[in-house]
């Protein structure tokens, strides 16, 4: 399986040129070589996000996981850097352990950058993140950007200080000045001596601050230099007072000001009501909370406030979404008006997101559940927003419908974050008798797959309760009984959960796209075979016309535990389908899970070079998104891999770090059987020596020595295959070979094998290599004269 782009999907392109940074860029790029925490510190608008962006881009090849972007300028409530730290780099909870611990564990070891921007107004959550993550392990190397120094041991800071003035017009404030006021007067330049003194000016005026410069240069559309520099000098004479403030976020702050009191009554009441949104919005978001004003007109205004340089507007994707820099931001929320109106934007925000994310819930289980799930995913921001401020004020029916439904259709995005907002608000809703309670609590249920499953069966039990109840709005038919059901999984029990799955999977509604799955596959896990097999086709078919992929993955997931027991190539048949649905339609919930379950198939089968191939994608999927239990489940299947490998010392200390961690035997009975083989094999004291190392790991030292074992015997497969006639190839190089011959490219090739391309290049090079040609059209006639394929 392809890993992830990181970059690609987290780290935004920054916008314009990067004007009089060249020397400190390199010192920050340099230092990363050598250091394991940079924190870029300075006055706010000095520009160090920006600046951190652009080292990041330029450095992202030297770190072999990339880089991830983790934005904490919207978080307002410190104890929730952890979640947004895990949302960002898709690290799940891990049972009753912290968000942090999960995080800390997750990218222990892992070689990538870490950039976290703006920490200043969450100091301390900031700092014992970092500090946890820097505990944990050798790596990773974080690029922090902040107003003050984040005190943690060994940082390294690096002060940004503002652009230099000294140059005249040949300055990079001016350069700057001049590029940005050049899109908003494509006729501007610097060439008349009078804009240019003016210009130089108010830069200096300015304190060579980027953000306030880009503030003014976007004046520039409306008034010509000179003018803006008597306006600019004029304002700040009279506010005066900056000898008891900073001067820098004096000036920034009275910048900001002097923009908004040029702003229209109606431009201000939009850019206030926009200042309550997290992380963007688009339009019609926008219109729900801005009371009393048509589409057109906000439109008119947004316009005004990107021309103005006071929104940002992002069209990537065909749609436009709007923000805005933080600074703006915060003085729009605290300095423009009384808190009563702000208090009463921020529950028009609340509501207009509880209804829509209802709304959306409605929409998932069916052809809709991508687009659902995006939109959450989109907009989690909102949505945290939302969920915080109703249960602050207290409006318990506008959070339970946040966080009940945003924790309904997130589960399926891995966005377990949401979860927990189900799980806090429980005890309020249940007191205020809240008509959605059982939506709710159906989706506290979902805490089983952060190992919280006794409490988590306590909430989806009483769902299915209440559900009877005509007080309460219940969640969809079936939907309650089913989560219960996973639930009893995770608590041991399965005889109630093949009980509780079988009384959906006789539903003639929505709820048989997954009650049948789930059916057969508590059937096949209490060994009543004959009837999963039976019933494995009937459950596919079943998800497939509820539409919703998400369903029809996990039904191919089930199947194939039902058909593995008997027909291991219809397993794998249907494992291959369910991994080529969740890639294309992003169900990365259940992608682990296929490719683990094939690979412990395909090493029952003997085909040990796929099972360690597939194990080896496994284990690095689910460390990588710090699901603990399917970690542990899958790396106590791996000593006897590794056993059958001929590596019986690593598979006994991998089988002692397993079987001392928590789950391990209680998911992989057969793990304890291994044991007494590999004391045998090894002999009494060899054994213990083994086992002592491997009771000194934890999970993460687990896996990381998964890893490595698992690439050592892949190699020695290769090497005793190498050593055979041409015409030994091992099962995957044969797989790769008739594709090859079949005209497959390299990227088809890693597609239809659901590896990387990189692992399908050096199968083809191996292949070449025992081949003795050096050419698809060689290696193809060469493979039917061996009869190889036919």
């Amino acid at each position: 399986m392809p890993t992830d782009d990181l970059t690609a999907k987290r780290l935004p392109t920054p916008a314009g040129t990067l004007f009089g940074r060249e020397v400190t860029a390199e010192l920050v790029a340099g230092l990363l070589d050598t250091h394991r925490l940079i924190t870029v510190t300075g006055p706010g608008g000095v520009g160090k996000t920006r600046l951190a962006l652009e080292v990041a881009a330029d450095r992202q090849d030297h770190f072999t996981e990339g880089v991830v972007l983790v934005q904490l300028a919207q978080v307002g409530d410190p104890g929730a850097v952890p979640d947004v730290m895990a949302a960002a780099l898709g690290v799940a909870p891990r049972g009753d352990v912290g968000a942090m611990d999960a995080v800390a564990e997750a990218v222990a070891g892992r070689d990538l950058l870490l950039v976290v921007d703006n920490c200043e107004h969450v100091t301390t959550a900031a700092s014992a993140a970092i500090t946890a993550i820097l505990e944990r392990s050798d790596a990773p190397t974080i690029l922090a950007t902040s107003r003050e120094i984040l005190w943690v041991a060994g940082e390294q800071r690096v002060a940004l200080t503002p652009l230099e003035i000294a140059g005249g017009a040949a300055s990079a404030a001016a350069e700057m000045f001049a590029e940005r006021a050049a899109r908003a007067r494509p006729d501007f330049t610097l060439a008349d001596p009078g804009t240019a003194e003016a210009v130089v000016a108010i830069c200096r005026e300015l304190d060579g601050l980027p953000l306030a410069i880009e503030l003014a240069a976007a004046r520039m559309a409306s008034m010509t230099a000179p003018e803006l520099h008597e306006r600019i000098a004029h304002r700040f004479r009279l506010l005066g007072g900056a000898e008891h403030r900073p001067g820098r976020h004096h000036g920034l702050e009275e910048l900001v000001a002097w923009s908004v009191d040029l702003l229209t009554v109606a431009e201000r009441a939009t850019l206030r009501a926009a200042a309550v949104f997290a992380g963007g919005f688009v339009v019609g978001d926008l219109e729900a909370v801005v009371d009393g004003v048509d589409e057109v007109d906000l439109l008119l205004r947004l316009d005004a406030l990107v021309n103005k340089s006071l929104l940002l507007a992002d069209q990537a994707g065909g749609r436009t979404r709007y923000s805005m820099l933080e600074t703006i931001g915060l003085f729009a929320r605290e300095g423009m008006g009384d808190d009563t109106t702000l208090a009463a934007l921020r529950d028009r925000h609340a509501r207009h997101f509880g209804d829509a994310v209802a709304a959306r819930w409605e929409e998932w289980n069916g052809p809709g559940w991508q687009a659902a799930t995006r939109w959450v995913e989109n907009e989690l921001g909102n949505l945290r927003a939302a969920f915080r401020w109703s249960t602050e004020r207290g409006a318990i029916d506008v959070a339970t419908d946040v966080a009940a439904h945003t924790a309904l259709i997130g589960i399926s995005g891995q966005l377990f974050e949401t979860t927990g907002w189900a799980e806090e608000l429980v005890d309020a809703a249940t007191a205020a008798s809240v008509a959605r309670l059982p939506r709710l609590l159906t989706a506290a249920g979902y805490a089983c797959f952060a190992g919280r499953a006794a409490t988590a069966t306590e909430h989806a039990h009483r769902a299915t309760v209440l559900e009877a109840n005509p007080l309460y709005d219940p969640c969809e038919p079936g939907m309650a009984t089913f989560v219960e059901a996973l639930c009893r999984v995770y608590s041991g029990d399965l005889e109630r959960y093949v009980e509780l799955s079988g009384a959906v999977a006789l539903s003639t509604g929505p709820a048989r796209a997954y009650g049948l799955p789930a059916y057969v596959d508590g059937l096949q896990a209490i060994g009543r075979v004959d009837e999963a097999v039976a019933l494995a086709d009937e459950s596919v078919e079943a998800a497939r016309q509820r539409g919703n992929p998400f369903w029809i993955a996990y039904a191919l997931w089930t199947a194939g535990l039902a058909l593995a027991h008997e027909d291991p190539h219809r397993a794998l048949a249907a494992w291959d389908e369910g991994v080529n649905m969740a890639r294309e339609h992003g169900v990365a919930f259940f992608d682990g899970f296929l490719i683990r379950d094939a690979a412990r198939l395909h090493a029952t089968t003997g085909a040990l070079d796929v099972s360690l191939e597939l194990f080896d994608t496994a284990i690095e999927g689910f460390l990588r998104s710090g699901n603990v239990v399917q970690s542990a489940i899958t790396l106590a299947l791996v000593p006897r891999v590794l056993e059958d490998a001929g590596r019986i010392e690593a598979a006994a200390t991998l089988f002692a770090a397993m079987a001392h961690h928590p789950g391990g035997l209680d998911h992989v009975p057969a793990l304890a059987d291994c044991g007494s083989r590999l004391e045998t094999h090894l002999g009494a004291d060899r054994f213990a020596v083994a086992v002592r190392t491997g009771t000194r790991m934890g999970l993460a030292g687990a896996g990381r020595f998964a890893l490595d074992q698992i690439a050592v015997a892949r190699e020695e497969l290769r090497r005793t295959a190498a050593a055979r006639p041409p015409g030994g190839l091992t099962r995957r190089e044969v797989e790769v070979l008739k594709l090859i011959a079949d005209g497959r490219t390299t990227a088809e090739i890693a597609r239809e094998l659901f590896i990387s391309p990189k692992t399908a290049d050096h199968h083809i090079q191996h292949i070449y290599t025992k081949a003795g040609v050096s050419g698809r059209a060689a290696v193809t006639r060469w493979a039917f004269e061996q009869n190889v394929v036919g």
